[in-house]
């Protein structure tokens, strides 16, 4: 089984190049995040003809979160039970009867001198809260999306242009290292252990990709059983490079 995760930033903005994605018919399950559409506005006429199942939990202009598997989907969830949110952000499901994934877009939170920046660390911390329950279960679960943290200075291109950048700030930081203390596993980090390399490129500045100006900012976290179905976890650079692409790059997932 192979799993994508993409921030697609507006789904009906890069609808081409995501099609490009499901006609390859390479992956089985797509975690999308930052639709910029209202789940009842969701354009699944686009989609259909491609095998997926889709579920969409979505937000006009703003957020939103989809997961598309060619597979069942069952016992979905959405919105973070623990935490009263108005936006859409959390999607929770589980494919093929047996792999629990947890598609995420969290906040942002802009610099940490803004309002905004509180809200993305009550986010997380009721994201630690709710996950806690999963960690040492038998079932596999994977959480993966677009976090909006770069978790070590090696992750931010230039770390001293990003002091005071939520993104970047030593609170989320350590909330995420929670996580990672109490035995999640940061996927991508784990086999690529030395690596220095990217998931986000910004469209100001050129070409930045070519200049490695980016960020990693999309995760996916899985817990011990799921460790032992993972075989490996890559960053694809190609959504980055298609036509009028997403500011993301693609993270895949392989399990046995």
């Amino acid at each position: 089984m192979k799993i994508l995760t993409l921030n697609i930033n507006s789904i009906r903005a890069h609808a081409e190049s995501f099609i490009d994605i499901l006609r390859a018919g390479e992956y089985d399950t797509i975690m999308v995040q930052e639709l910029k559409v209202e789940t009842a506005s969701f354009p699944h006429n686009l989609f259909d003809e491609y095998g997926y199942n889709i579920k969409v939990f979505g937000q006009k202009s703003w957020n939103g979160v989809a997961t598309f598997s060619k597979n069942s989907i069952e016992d979905v969830t959405t919105g973070l039970p623990t935490y009263p949110d108005v936006n859409s952000r959390f999607l929770e499901c589980v494919v093929d009867g047996r792999i629990r994934l947890i598609n995420v877009y969290m906040p942002n939170g802009d610099n940490i001198e803004s309002p905004k920046f509180p809200y993305k660390l009550e986010w997380m911390k009721s994201f630690t809260q709710y996950i806690s329950q999963y960690l040492n279960s038998e079932e596999p679960v994977i959480i993966g999306g677009d976090f909006n943290v770069a978790i070590e200075d090696r992750d931010v291109w230039k770390p001293q242009n990003y002091v005071g950048i939520a993104i970047a700030a030593p609170e989320a930081r350590e909330i995420m290292n929670q996580w990672l203390n109490a035995g999640w596993k940061d996927v991508w980090r784990e086999m690529h252990p030395d690596a220095v390399d990217f998931t986000w490129y910004g469209y100001r500045g050129g070409d930045t990709v070519g200049k490695k100006q980016g960020l990693r900012l999309d995760y996916f976290l899985a817990n011990p059983a799921a460790m032992q179905l993972i075989k490996d976890c890559q960053i694809d650079i190609k959504p980055r490079l298609a036509n009028k692409p997403t500011d993301h790059c693609g993270l895949v997932l392989d399990l046995n």
